[in-house]
């Protein structure tokens, strides 16, 4: 009998089948299950991905391709079209895992302890190579770079990619799927203009005289402080968050005290802020550093907030995703959505959108009926997800 977690795999009889059906690029889909599996199996975390590179670089000689890699920046290839004047185009897939520990009960589980690709970036690398393999044999109608990048997670791993040769295009479009473990599998969900929010990140500092457990009247408490902090993130969040335009403000470490009877001196939080409009980012910056000094004063304490710039929203292009939308259709790729509002996932993609128009769309790989989110340790992905992603990569190359 097969695990739960196997479930996340495609079993034989559904590969055969694919083979069959020529509508689901079927000569591609077992080497992409084969790729997918071999690199979930060895997933590497940040902008250094010795192991990942070296398989994404020998993938792509063994179809004729000629790669340029740099060890922190990815891998890259172009393949000429038909019509050398058309406008290229720019596929991009990323390659890090997660710091996450992957539970038994998958035949393909991680080898390495302490690393997973719970995020799917495994399928995201195993259909850009499978799209690489159909143009290996078929000519595409204009110019294409596909693009493989590391540290998408934590490291802006797309500006070192975007320094590539390959990549120094005027004039160009570009486009990445992201694989969704909570929608329904093979399902296309997309936006006209925000897709994902700007993410920033913050630390803050409390400081005070600290004191006996018995009196806190007589010390000021972090870790009250901090609480109080965290509690008035989320009201600010809620109080700026609009209908299409939510706010998340969320407190993710705490560290305060080392003993049971005093109060700490000192507390240290950190966590991230998502916005959708550089106005509602603007305004959120500015209440949680007032916020922070009025709760922080009430207690007699010192309080420094320091907010870091992190990813630009994830924009897509109006025009783009008309025209996608058309071909897509055209391709008989019908299970097509408009998203209601913006995700709150950040995404370095948001780099290649501010140098060139075009988009990013979520694929749904949900497997059963109350999947985990990407991130879990018990995420799991349908493979089918790989086949529409395929299709959307090689129908988009007609868009006129």
């Amino acid at each position: 009998m097969r695990s739960t977690r196997e479930m996340g795999a495609v079993n034989s009889e559904k590969q055969n089948a694919k083979e069959n059906d020529p509508a689901s690029a079927s000569a591609l889909f077992p080497s992409m299950v084969r790729h997918r599996r071999h690199l979930h199996q060895h997933p590497e975390v940040g902008l250094e991905l010795p192991d990942t590179h070296a398989y994404i670089v020998e993938s792509l000689k063994s179809l004729g391709y000629e790669t340029e890699h740099h060890p922190r920046g990815g891998v890259s290839v172009t393949v000429g079209g038909s019509d050398p004047s058309a406008t290229p185009m720019v596929f991009r897939a990323d390659m890090d895992a997660l710091p996450v520990e992957e539970p038994q009960g998958m035949s393909f589980r991680s080898v390495r302890s302490g690393a997973m690709h719970a995020c799917g970036h495994d399928l995201h690398m195993a259909t850009l190579l499978g799209v690489a393999e159909h143009f290996a044999t078929h000519t595409p109608p204009r110019p294409l770079v596909f693009a493989f990048q590391p540290g998408e997670e934590s490291d802006r791993g797309a500006l070192n990619t975007l320094k590539h040769r390959n990549l120094n295009l005027e004039d160009a479009t570009t486009f990445a799927v992201h694989v969704n473990a909570v929608l329904p599998s093979g399902s296309v969900h997309y936006s006209r203009d925000t897709f994902m929010a700007f993410g920033d990140w913050f630390d803050i500092a409390l400081e005070g005289p600290g004191g006996h457990a018995s009196a806190p009247e007589r010390a000021g408490n972090p870790i009250l402080a901090g609480s109080d902090i965290t509690r008035a993130f989320v009201g600010l969040a809620n109080e700026l968050s609009e209908a299409r335009a939510r706010v998340v403000a969320t407190v993710t470490e705490f560290l305060s005290g080392n003993t049971v009877n005093v109060i700490p001196t000192t507390a240290g939080l950190r966590g991230t802020i998502r916005t959708v409009t550089e106005a509602q980012r603007a305004e959120l910056h500015r209440a949680m550093r007032e916020k922070v000094i009025e709760i922080a004063e009430a207690q007699g304490l010192q309080a420094t907030l320091t907010i870091h710039d992190g990813y630009p929203a994830v924009i897509s292009d109006a025009a783009f995703i008309d025209r996608a939308l058309n071909t897509f259709a055209a391709a008989g790729i019908t299970d097509v959505h408009e998203m209601e509002h913006p995700s709150m996932v950040i995404e370095d993609f948001s780099y290649f959108l501010h140098r060139w128009p075009g988009a990013m769309v979520y694929v749904g790989a949900a497997v059963g009926e109350s999947p985990a989110f990407n991130h879990s340790a018990e995420v799991l992905f349908d493979e089918d997800a790989m086949a529409t992603a395929l299709k959307l990569f090689i129908a988009l190359t007609e868009t006129p």
